[in-house]
């Protein structure tokens, strides 16, 4: 008999987990000095969320903006057990000179086997995202970006054509915990990035936005 005044309010969606974020959704970061400035205790903001389809598997990038409209990119990774945190940034063609010089960088390219690249500078705007060296640990790889969110969705055939194609060169500290990851596109555009792995626990809130 109560039934009748009970809400007809929407039950909100409720976030227990980083990979369930959405667009329009919202993280906290753990106020650390392993984050810059600009990323130690804010939050940041789901942009968008993209997908990277390789042959047997896909992983879900989540495209983050701080307040003050800087952009950085987070991968989850699962691995023996454990849970990572990746957040990436875009750098240009002038800071990867400066950080390696382009004839260190190029060699990533040029030599036949797997490369060890040595960081010759350490920028301040970068030097959390960076580590003293990086060696290549596979060969380069392809795969195919997909503008959208497949966690919902069958993934196409790989190598159906709605993807857009992409070679992958990665390598990664001793340590693990930073990587240097190119991507090359057909035409040539080539995309280098920066990675600072960190456990999942250092995204201390969650927050539902009007996600659809």
């Amino acid at each position: 008999m109560f039934g009748f005044f009970k809400s007809k309010k929407p039950v909100e969606r409720q976030l227990t987990h980083a990979s369930q974020l959405k667009t329009g959704d919202m993280l906290t970061l753990i106020d650390s000095f392993a984050y810059p400035s600009w990323l130690k205790g804010q939050t940041l903001k789901v942009t968008d969320v993209q997908t990277y389809q390789y042959q047997h598997s896909a992983e879900y990038e989540f495209v983050l903006e701080s307040e003050s409209g800087q952009v950085v990119f987070l991968q989850i990774e699962r691995e023996d057990g454990e849970e990572f945190a990746n957040f990436s940034i875009k750098i240009q063609r002038d800071d990867v000179d400066a950080i390696f010089t382009l004839d260190e960088f190029a060699r990533i390219f040029d030599e036949e086997t797997l490369t060890h690249i040595t960081t010759a500078t350490t920028p301040e705007a970068f030097e959390r995202f960076l580590a003293s060296s990086y060696k290549q640990s596979e060969a380069p790889y392809v795969c195919y970006f997909h503008n959208k969110d497949y966690r919902q969705l069958s993934l196409p055939r790989y190598q159906d054509e709605s993807g857009e194609p992409c070679e992958v060169i990665s390598l990664a500290s001793d340590d693990e915990n930073h990587s240097l990851n190119i991507e090359i596109w057909e035409g040539g555009e080539t995309e280098v990035s920066l990675t600072l792995s960190r456990p999942i626990s250092d995204i201390v809130d969650l927050f539902p936005g009007h996600a659809s």
